[in-house]
This record gives C-alpha cells, structure tokens and sequence, in this order.
C-alpha cells in the first residue's frame, strides 16, 4: 500500500525505454472502475457473510468457495485491506453504504491484533500494514498506531546486522543458513512508516527502524540483481559472515529464471523506498527492475508464472503478478520526472489494467469467489495442481490498490460549483 498518511489515494496522487508501450493510445478514464468495484463489493461482502469466524481469512481459490487460513499466515492481512480500499472508494464515492464497509474492514482487521508480536516470519508487513496501515490512514485511529509500531519493532528483530539484512524464513536464531526473499522488499514500507511515527527498535531508536529497512534495501541490491535487471527469489547466506552461499528460486522455473511475481516486489519495494528517502539508487533499480519486466511481457500485459517458461496457456499466467505491476507502475508515473517516462509507465499499468478487468482474467460472476482467475503461487507445469491456475487473494487487493490509483490520476478534480 501507499505511505500512510490521513489523505486518499486521491490526494496523494495529485503531489507529484526499451519497450514502446501503447503510444497511440490517448490516457483517459477508460477503466470501468465503478463496475469493477461493484463486482468486489459483492464479492467481498459474500465472502463476510459466508463466515462466523472472522479470523479466517481467504488465500486462494478454484472456484466459488476461498480456501482459509489463520491469523499468522503471511496472506491474511490482503482480505482486510481490501475491505478497507472497498470503504475508501465507497466514501469517496457517497455510497449509501459506505458506513457499513468500514465496519466490515474493522471487524475483520481486529482478527489480526494478536499478529504485531509475531517474529517467526518476514511478512508481518503484508498482514499488518495492509490492514491496521490502511485502517489507520483512512481513519486515524489512535488505538492502531501503537500496534503498527510494535508490529515493527517485532520485524526489526528478525534483522541481523551481520548480513545487513532481515532474515525471511527460518527461525530468527538459526546459525546455519540465513536466508532471504525478494519479497521482503514488500515488507520495509512498515518500518519507515513506523520510524517516522514514533516506533522503534527493541531497546532502541526510531532511526534504527530506518537504518535497518536502508541497510536491507541496499544489501539486497547487491544480492539479487542480476546485470540484465532480472531477479533471482532467493538468496542463503552465512549468518555470521554475510556471504553468500546460494542463489536460487523456491516458486520459480529455475534458479536463473525470472519469477514473475519475484520481479514485481523488486518493480514495487523499490519504488517505495525511493519514494520514502529520496535515494536515486532506489528508483534506478525499480526502473530497471521494471524494464526487464515489460522488455518480457507477452501481448496481453500478463506474464507467465516464471519468465522462462515454455508452457503456453492461460493456466499458467499470473494475473497477481499483474496486479502488482500495475500498481508500481503507477508509483513509478508519479516518481519518475521526465513527460516520455511518466507516460511509458502510466501506458504499462493502463494496458495491465485493461487486460485485468476484462475476459478472460476478470471473473464477474459468483462462481469463482475471487475477481481475478488465472494467477499461480508457484511455476508448475500441472494446471490441476493446487499452486498454479488458480486465484489469490492479493490479486484481488493489488488490483483494487492500482484501480484507486488509476482514478486518481485519470478523473479529473471535480469543479466548484
């Protein structure tokens, strides 16, 4: 999500190549985003209804029905934060009900409160921040700050100086193998944010918080970069030395393939950061994160579950990946300065968003639980197979997250009267 502040995406955005990209094409509201959220507003309220517990929330999906998971997985903060974009929208637009979907995003998010003392993995910035960083930049609840910032406090201790950077996976004191995603990228926003609004370190500082999500970004610059702008998933390095000791994938091809949806956190975490410290280092990398990404993009804007793969289908796209792209591309429009480079990424994420709202990639109708089909959690070759010709919920969140942007930037501010 976007830097939390007490503004709309609307707000926000209004501050502010190799591939050739749609350039005939005039930029306009050409997105039926009125539509679209109708459809999630259905969606996402069939989903609230359907369950008593509101701690399960939904990861992925076949057909009509979400599959469910806990509190502490790495996912169940995307349902949340989709209702709280659905309650944006909603005010922004005077919905009748716009009331209603914010109750909804508050209930659901309280589910998740026991979360910000978790340390036994990486992505507390995904559950927490996509719903307490949302609820709390759309309504500025003072009881939620003081769990965004503990919540950092419990990801900051996952750091190891010793490697420069946040330990992904594994047990926090594991003195074997140190290892890191691209993904963690994703996860950094939080811990700025939370330097900037009085959180800290165990014991520490706020600039601590700072100094570790800096010290991770810049490490992972060196780590997983490839000289062609493409990224390898994982990276294992000795916890005492820092040295590498493998690079390779865990959901991708090959270890020198392209994941896709590896590719977009790089496009998306980059962007952020430069966007949070001004650092140039930070934005040439998204861009050139960003560029392979669109120099391998097929016709229709959505990649493959890896880059390198050979199987043709839509079984086995990742509309997710999609998603994420179109939102960082959209950052990327308001970050970057020259007229011929905003238009380049603004003409990416039109293109993305046109294809995601339209058959075959958006689902209007209730026999699939989720807006977008045809995503994958992993490469797979077999499209029966539970991790790949399926939907994932932060699909959904990424494209209602690039869908508010898009308005924004297209619609015109409205005249006094």
């Amino acid at each position: 999500m976007n830097k939390i502040t007490s503004l709309t995406f609307t707000a926000l955005l209004l501050l502010a190549s190799p591939v050739t990209l749609l350039a005939a094409q005039p930029v306009g509201n050409s997105i039926d985003v009125e539509g679209v959220m109708r459809v999630a507003a259905r969606k996402l309220a069939a989903f609230d209804l359907s369950q008593q517990n509101k701690t399960n929330f939904p990861t992925d999906a076949k057909g009509a029905q979400w599959r469910t998971v806990g509190a502490p997985d790495w996912v169940s903060g995307f349902y949340p934060g989709s209702l709280w974009y659905l309650y944006e929208y909603a005010r922004d637009q005077k919905w009748p009900d716009a009331q209603a979907w914010r109750a909804r995003a508050e209930t659901w998010t309280a589910g998740l409160e026991s979360q910000q003392f978790n340390s036994s993995h990486h992505d507390t910035g995904f559950v927490m921040f996509d719903s307490y960083g949302n609820g709390y930049r759309l309504t500025g609840n003072p009881a939620y700050l003081p769990i965004l910032n503990r919540t950092a406090q419990s990801l900051a201790s996952r750091y190891r100086a010793d490697t420069g950077t946040i330990r992904s996976w594994g047990k926090i004191d594991d003195t074997n193998k140190f290892i890191v995603i691209i993904d963690n990228m994703m996860n950094l926003e939080l811990l700025v944010w939370a330097s900037a609004h009085g959180g800290t370190t165990s014991g520490g500082t706020s600039a601590e918080l700072r100094k570790v999500a800096t010290s991770h970004a810049d490490r992972a610059l060196e780590l997983f970069f490839r000289p062609d702008g493409g990224t390898y998933h994982v990276v294992e390095l000795n916890p005492r030395t820092g040295a590498v000791l493998r690079k390779r994938t865990a959901q991708g091809k090959a270890d020198e393939s392209i994941w896709s949806r590896g590719q977009t956190w790089a496009i998306y975490g980059y962007a952020y950061m430069y966007e949070a410290t001004g650092e140039r280092r930070y934005l040439e990398a998204s861009l050139k994160a960003a560029d392979r990404y669109l120099a391998l993009l097929p016709a229709d804007f959505v990649p493959p579950a890896d880059f390198d793969s050979d199987l043709k289908g839509l079984e086995f796209k990742d509309s997710s990946a999609a998603a994420i792209a179109a939102s960082a591309f959209l950052r990327l429009h308001r970050l970057v300065e020259a007229p011929a480079l905003k238009k380049k990424y603004l003409d990416a994420a039109t293109a993305t968003l046109r294809s995601l709202t339209s058959a075959p990639y958006f689902s209007k109708g209730d026999d699939k639980a989720s807006l977008l089909v045809y995503a994958a959690r992993n490469y797979h070759t077999d499209p029966n197979h539970a991790l790949t010709n399926t939907s994932l919920i932060w699909g959904d969140y990424y494209l209602l997250e690039a869908l508010l942007q898009y308005r924004a930037i297209t619609t015109p501010p409205a005249k006094n009267k």
